[in-house]
């Protein structure tokens, strides 16, 4: 099975303030949202994504996040801000295999 996937999905997924005053998003919270998207529309739920700390809460922001998918082959989540309102953030997420 190959996961390529694209979804938005709205969570709250903000931490407080950085270093210069600016909300993060939770790097936890953005692993168990690709969890969650690539769980339901594939029918198989990664367990060990990783996606990186300190990242702005703030449209247009991009950060990846890895997985092993199911052959097991690494897998990257490559996540786009489209929104922040308060603490939920809404995220595109487009999952394609690593090279």
């Amino acid at each position: 099975m190959r996961l390529a996937l694209v979804a938005l999905l709205v969570v709250p997924l903000l931490a407080g303030c950085g270093s210069s005053g600016e909300k993060t998003v939770k790097p936890d919270g953005a692993e168990r949202s690709i969890e969650n998207v690539v769980g339901k529309q594939t029918g198989f739920r990664p367990t060990d994504v990783k996606c990186p700390s300190g990242v702005e809460a703030k449209v247009g922001v991009t950060f990846d996040c890895h997985f092993t998918g199911p052959e097991p082959r690494p897998y990257v989540a490559h996540m786009r801000i489209t929104k922040v309102d308060g603490a939920s953030v809404r995220f595109q997420i487009d999952t394609l295999p690593e090279r």
